[in-house]
């Protein structure tokens, strides 16, 4: 939902439809590629039937599915060896955007039992590399008794990517979506874009994106596909989304592909 009396601009009609962008598996995927810690919301005993919400470390396998590694002493441990069903927000970091709310999340929502020990492999041993790969501080404590890995089956995903952009996912296709190949870089393309490159964005904004009337333009989104930017103008910002030629997947990539696409602005400049 968002605030009726202050609701920022959606992106333009007359760029958002016809530019390639993520598709909202494919936004979930890069997400939980980028997270370290996520709020894991349990069935609460006492006050019985309540969510419970507590902050954990997290990690995600192949499949995208939630690693935890909880004490059996927390809280939301015991709330889950009696009811395992559970949910876990992941959102962006901020610093992207100035307004929380326009920050990309999902929520997974499925049932999360303790990984146990199979016959043909060691799912622990399996689950105990994936987490201490992407939580290597956890070595300190993750051989303790009292400590178990658990996984979250997927049931279904609510991604919301800001103001107007959200849907339901389907755990078969979040499965099925890989993460950005830029998640690593996009902050630094971003970064070094709206700082060095100021009116190149502005270019994009006032030439391809169609706000002639732009004073300033900064990027805030970038992925294989596209880029994304917000414009000032006299009547409020505005924002766009505009499409890489062919998609990318290296830094290298998305700055031939930027220049070609400063080129084709400043071309147009020149003929009015």
């Amino acid at each position: 939902m968002t605030d009726p009396h202050q609701r920022p601009p959606s992106l333009d009609d007359r760029t958002a439809g016809a530019a390639r962008a993520p598709t909202h598996a494919e936004r979930c995927r890069t997400l939980v590629r980028k997270a370290g810690a996520a709020t894991l919301c349990t069935i609460a005993r006492d006050p019985a039937g309540y969510p419970y919400g507590s902050l954990v470390s997290v990690a995600f396998d192949g499949l995208g599915r939630p690693l935890f590694l909880l004490s059996s002493l927390a809280e939301h441990t015991g709330n889950l060896l009696a009811r395992p069903e559970a949910s876990v927000l992941i959102a962006e970091a901020p610093g992207s955007h100035d307004q929380p709310l326009a920050l990309g999340r999902v929520t997974i929502l499925g049932s999360c039992t303790a990984v146990r020990e199979s016959e043909s492999k060691s799912e622990r041993a399996t689950a105990r590399e994936i987490f201490l790969a992407q939580q290597p501080t956890a070595v300190s404590y993750v051989d303790f008794a009292d400590f178990a890995f658990y996984r979250l089956e997927p049931t279904a995903l609510r991604y919301v990517g800001g103001f107007g952009r959200m849907s339901w996912v389907t755990a078969e296709d979040y499965r099925a979506a890989e993460a950005d190949p830029l998640v690593a870089a996009s902050s630094g393309i971003l970064r070094h874009m709206n700082d060095d490159h100021a009116d190149a964005v502005l270019a994009y904004a006032r030439s391809l994106a169609g706000i002639a009337e732009a004073s300033t333009a900064s990027m805030t989104a970038v992925d294989r596909y596209g880029f994304e930017l917000t414009a000032t103008t006299p009547g409020g910002p505005r924002s766009a989304r505009l499409a890489f030629d062919e998609p990318v997947s290296t830094t290298d990539e998305v700055r031939r592909a930027m220049v070609a696409l400063v080129k084709r602005a400043r071309a147009r400049d020149a003929h009015g």
